[in-house]
């Protein structure tokens, strides 16, 4: 299946001193551009980070008749717990994703300083890019793990989940993984999302240190949470997995999530 050349990344640069820099990958059918309003709006907050924003290559996706779009990889069908996969080409985009890591290291910022995160199928390639070794398909780091500043997903999936604690880094407990997840998610389902959480901290070894529910606004109150849970403020840069539900959140960021996300940002790459 022929896939297009990809367009270089979208680039927005810090407003301050260069520090470290975040990678974010798309969802299915956008464009790094669709994600400039959140990345304008979480740059006011984070002076020092350089914002990196690929596109995805365009191929045909199975799921949705074979329709040409922008992809990281192709989607055979929505059932992500059971559904066949194109191992081959989600192993492609972990591997490009190793490229735009390592050109931050190139120029000068250490892989301590980077996040790499996505949304819905790019949340995806970023667990998989950031929390696995992959010497044969991985480039530079990709190879043993990349020991990075954090890990953000969004409304994502975990892939390759038959295999995926084969390929488990050895550095993967170490890096501090903010998950975000609205409850009425129609495209990856909540439940789905707690399984893969589940198979991370169970079967991966990653520790569990947050699961909250949250209402979408900026002021809306926690309505459960894990006892030994800390909140995201607590612990800079701690290691384990913070996985955050946002009540009747759909398949999209809310704003109490951005905010989350900001303040996560802050503690892992300050």
């Amino acid at each position: 299946m022929s896939t297009s050349t990809p367009k270089p990344p979208l680039i927005i640069p810090p407003t301050g001193n260069h520090t470290a820099s975040v990678i974010f990958l798309h969802g299915l059918g956008d464009t790094g551009k669709g994600w400039c309003p959140i990345t304008d709006s979480l740059s006011r907050d984070l002076p020092h980070v350089k914002w990196v924003l690929p596109h995805a290559p365009t191929g045909e996706v199975t799921a949705h008749n074979k329709k040409s779009m922008p992809r990281w990889f192709d989607i055979i069908a929505y059932n992500f717990e059971s559904a066949a996969e194109n191992r081959a080409e989600i192993m492609m985009a972990a591997r490009m994703t190793d490229e735009l890591i390592q050109r931050e290291v190139d120029a000068g910022v250490p892989p301590e300083r980077v996040v790499i995160g996505g949304f819905s199928q790019g949340a995806a390639v970023a667990l998989l890019a950031g929390l696995t070794s992959r010497p044969e398909d991985g480039l530079a780091g990709g190879k043993e793990g990349w020991k990075l500043g954090g890990l953000v997903i969004l409304s994502g999936w975990l892939p390759l989940q038959s295999s995926f604690q084969q390929v488990l880094s050895a550095r993967a407990a170490q890096i501090p993984i903010f998950w975000g997840h609205g409850t009425d998610d129609n495209v990856v389902r909540h439940k789905v999302a707690e399984a893969f959480t589940k198979k991370l901290t169970t079967s991966c070894g990653i520790p569990m240190v947050e699961s909250l529910t949250l209402g979408t606004e900026h002021n809306a109150r926690c309505t459960s949470a894990l006892p030994q849970a800390s909140d995201v403020e607590g612990g800079p840069g701690s290691p384990g997995l913070r996985f955050r539900s946002y009540k009747a959140g759909g398949h999209s960021v809310c704003p109490r999530e951005l905010r989350d996300l900001a303040g996560f940002l802050k503690r892992v790459v300050p």
